[in-house]
């Protein structure tokens, strides 16, 4: 680096520590309002939920004024001279920086939860110690489990009671088990982010001595393998015994975990893949040199189907998103016809060789994102099918998810004996359906496919005000239509897509402010949750099969979000 650069460097860094300044007089002004929330809400979290929510926003402004404030410094290191090594001087900074700021708001908010769920906690004893009586002649029972429902039998009377657990129990083993746990762990999170940078920060110095960026060992990918799995084996073991739970639980929750943060990273990584004897991505995806102007039509011959090269983009779609699960990706092959890999690569270019032009032209790029869309419903198909043969949606004790979700609807408007007929029409009592209840929730939590939780959403379209327009959006859904064609229904639509935008900035302006988005939308709106749910699905279609309702919903959302930013 020549004077110049130098102090540009040093600028950088300066800016850097300014930015360091502001962050933390932020957490050390929020630390003490949080800290008065909790004193003036020990027993409801939700309250101090929204202000984290708040700060985050804030953490997050300041910290995205990084990548502007990197390119002007950047582009003056330029015009003084050669970019490197300043640019790997900066990129170092930056990235310690942002480790550094992770962490601060991470430790912060593990903190003040923590803090939250400790006021709860003599409450929560408090209520877990009350006496319970029966229900039909006022005798004492016994709880075992008073964090959860429970069902049991009268001594005196042998009435069987269904006992739910007070909110302030239910509030707390809600959260409790989580923040502990994470806060528990956070020194190995990070110990971990810091060796994900370090070998960074190498490949940029190797590129700054004008040498090849190395490709990470085999030795260091192990080191970060074990790395994630005992950090994430001591976070399941937190909070499984935090919430209780078995040892099951924790080995399921760790290979969901694992799955999702390192092997399907790993399956893209050649020197990972090659030493489990896999193909390079690159490698399975070429086409030998004595074989690249061979065309090769495969199951996509377009003198016999007329959507031949639509269909060639959705298989394109398809085969890319699946390429990080190898069994998947094989799999994906065979049941859209190919012999194999290096045939889909050649079918592939064959396409692009023959319809290059076309492909630039208008109604090339509309073919290429219609292809987008099918892809994307083609995808849920097969990952719902993958699930139901793989027993992801086999039915618990016998009860599908369709009828647990569609229980869990009906739970939040019925009375204990209400919800106990509906249970009993379904071969339940309480302690079968807290069984299945915790079976269904352990499989969406550990389900990295989204398939279970897309099967339990369908429940809840159709309820309430707005249930034409979720189950309009349901249906598009499990029609394949999905970014195709928008949702539909018999009748005029029961929310405008203006008023839809007015709700939507309302609820960035709240979610800034700290405050209860549920308690603002019944105010302003006379809406719960789920009806808005149910209103943006239907929306969020309509938008994705006509790309241009976006920027229409951008103005409209920034302009009512400026409006009720300003309401008290």
């Amino acid at each position: 680096m020549n004077p110049a650069q130098q102090q540009i460097v040093a600028q950088w860094n300066h800016y850097l520590q300014q930015m360091g300044g502001h962050l933390q007089q932020l957490l050390q002004q929020a630390g003490g309002g949080c800290e008065q929330m909790i004193a003036q809400n020990p027993i409801d979290p939700i309250p101090l939920n929204n202000a984290l929510g708040a700060i985050e926003h804030q953490v997050k402004d300041l910290r995205g004024k990084l990548g502007d404030a990197f390119s002007e410094h950047y582009d003056r290191v330029c015009e003084a001279g050669q970019g490197e090594p300043s640019h790997m001087h900066m990129k170092r900074a930056m990235r310690g920086f942002e480790r550094w700021a992770d962490e601060t708001w991470q430790r912060f908010d593990a903190h003040v939860h923590a803090q939250q769920y400790r006021a709860m906690w003599p409450h929560v004893q408090q209520a877990m110690a009350k006496p319970t009586a029966c229900n039909r002649c006022g005798g004492p029972i016994q709880r075992a489990t008073p964090h959860k429902s429970e069902s049991i039998n009268c001594p005196a009377c042998r009435t069987v009671n269904q006992v739910l657990p007070e909110s302030v129990v239910a509030s707390y083993f809600g959260g409790m088990p989580h923040y502990f746990a994470q806060g528990a762990v956070l020194d190995r999170f990070f110990a971990l982010q810091k060796l994900k940078d370090d070998w960074e920060d190498y490949r940029d110095a190797e590129y700054a001595a004008d040498r090849d960026r190395p490709d990470e060992p085999l030795e260091r990918l192990k080191q970060r393998e074990q790395m994630e799995r005992d950090y994430w084996t001591a976070y399941a073991e937190a909070r499984v015994k935090n919430e209780g739970g078995t040892p099951d639980d924790v080995r399921t929750l760790v290979e969901a975990r694992m799955k999702q943060s390192f092997y399907d990273e790993m399956n893209m990584h050649d020197v990972w893949r090659n030493a489990h004897g896999m193909q390079g991505v690159a490698e399975q995806m070429s086409v030998p040199a004595h074989l690249q102007n061979v065309d090769e039509w495969g199951p996509l011959n377009p003198h016999q189907n007329p959507n031949a090269l639509e269909d060639n983009y959705v298989h394109e779609q398809l085969l890319n998103e699946a390429v990080r699960e190898p069994d998947r990706h094989a799999s994906l092959l065979k049941a859209l016809g190919y012999r194999d890999a290096m045939q889909r690569a050649m079918v592939h270019g064959t396409f692009r060789r023959h319809y290059e032009g076309f492909l630039t032209s208008e109604q090339g790029v509309a073919l290429v994102t219609k292809a987008a869309m099918r892809a994307m419903n083609e995808r849920m198909k097969y990952m719902t099918a993958a699930g139901a043969a793989g027993g992801l949606l086999d039915p618990i004790e016998g009860v599908s998810v369709a009828i647990y979700g569609n229980l869990q609807v009906k739970q939040a408007s019925a009375s204990v004996d209400e919800f106990n007929a509906l249970l009993a029409q379904h071969q339940m009592d309480r302690p079968k359906w807290d069984r299945v209840a915790k079976g269904w929730l352990d499989r969406m939590t550990r389900d990295t496919t989204g398939v279970v939780a897309t099967e339990y959403s369908k429940a809840f379209a159709g309820q309430g005000a707005y249930g034409s327009m979720g189950a309009a959006a349901a249906d598009n859904m499990a029609s394949g239509q999905m970014g195709l064609v928008g949702p539909s229904t018999a009748a005029a639509e029961p929310m405008s897509f203006e008023k839809y935008c007015e709700i939507a900035g309302a609820m960035q302006a709240w979610s800034k402010q700290g405050k209860d988005i549920s308690a603002g939308l019944h105010k302003y709106f006379q809406m719960t949750a789920m009806d808005y749910s149910n209103v943006s699905m239907y929306w969020s279609q309509k938008m994705m099969a006509d790309l241009s309702m976006f920027d229409r919903q951008t103005q409209m959302t920034n302009h009512y979000e400026l409006q009720y930013a300003s309401i008290a």
